[in-house]
């Protein structure tokens, strides 16, 4: 749960930071209204490819996540399989 919300409050904070920054350098921009709008449109597609790719590296991590768990399963399936041939042998 702890990890959850790190995450969702990392969210947050670059969402609010990049709205903060995205006000800022429409205010002091010294361009064009025709440079400006391109700017921002960049600015917002760099944004969001940022957040694709941030996006992307979470759910790697999560598959990671998900194999070595599913490792750690099969692996204590065997080993309970196993003890539990031991045990119908020895009181056999």
């Amino acid at each position: 749960m702890n990890g959850r919300i790190r995450w969702t409050e990392s969210i947050s904070t670059f969402a609010v930071g990049f709205g903060v920054g995205a006000a800022i350098g429409i205010l002091f921009t010294p361009r064009s209204g025709d440079d400006t709008r391109e700017h921002i449109l960049e600015s917002a597609k760099d944004g969001v490819d940022g957040a694709v790719a941030a996006g992307q590296k979470l759910i790697h991590r999560a598959q990671q996540g998900v194999d070595e768990a599913k490792g750690r399963v099969r692996h204590a399936k065997k080993v309970g399989e196993g003890a539990f041939r031991e045990a119908k042998n020895s009181s056999a």
